[in-house]
């Protein structure tokens, strides 16, 4: 019986990790990495928003096995009212990236020492919208601790393995077309500037929707 469950967690995962905001997210901040970067420090940096989103599920797994409770949704939902405002801010970025001369001089921080500000967001979104939710479906549907721990761990390496793969691509599909063509990096950072706008406008505008007439 928990055979299924384990799969559909890893399973919801990998589709959790779609999600427009989730795409429209590290879209930016893959177009934003080094284009220098090794390929193991791309994948450490493309791997950090999944990191950081992976971490409050487990977070969220740990109030749910303590609490038995759905406390924790209560947070996600005041954390709703950020994802707007850092989508949008997160696209005004991609857009200035086509304004803004890039200094030949980078600060380059060891992989293994800084965590960068996709973790971060990783966890803001990892806390909002419907993983919370997801979390506790799954968590209260496991028969004991132990199975509640795997689905947790499942579905986070279904995010891991999805958003760590998508993030490594994107970034090196802009790699290549900016090698290839300049000016295909400048209609990028429009196109994921544009899109992450528009979801985090429609995050705006969900949060504040009950709140109208």
């Amino acid at each position: 019986m928990l055979v299924p469950l384990f799969v559909d967690s890893f399973l919801l995962g990998i589709q959790h990790s779609f999600e427009p905001d989730h795409v429209a997210a590290v879209s930016v901040l893959a177009t934003g990495d080094n284009q220098q970067q090794r390929m193991r420090q791309l994948m450490w940096r493309s791997s950090q928003w999944a990191l950081g989103h992976s971490l409050t599920l487990v977070i969220f797994g740990v109030f749910i096995l303590i609490l038995k409770s759905a406390l924790s949704l209560h947070i996600a939902g005041y954390v709703e009212f950020l994802i707007g405002p850092v989508m949008i801010w997160l696209g005004i970025t991609a857009y200035r990236r086509n304004f803004v001369a890039r200094q030949h001089t980078h600060v380059h921080v060891p992989t293994g020492s800084v965590l960068s500000r996709s973790f971060w967001i990783g966890m803001l979104h990892g806390l909002a919208g419907t993983g919370g939710a997801c979390t506790l479906a799954f968590t209260l549907a496991a028969s004991d601790a132990y199975a509640a721990v795997g689905i947790l761990i499942l579905q986070s390496i279904g995010i891991i393995v999805a958003m760590t793969g998508y993030s490594c691509l994107f970034a090196l599909s802009v790699r290549r077309f900016s090698g290839k063509w300049k000016p295909s990096v400048k209609g990028i950072n429009y196109a994921v500037g544009t899109f992450s706008i528009v979801i985090g406008v429609f995050c705006l505008y969900e949060s504040f929707k009950e709140f109208l007439p």
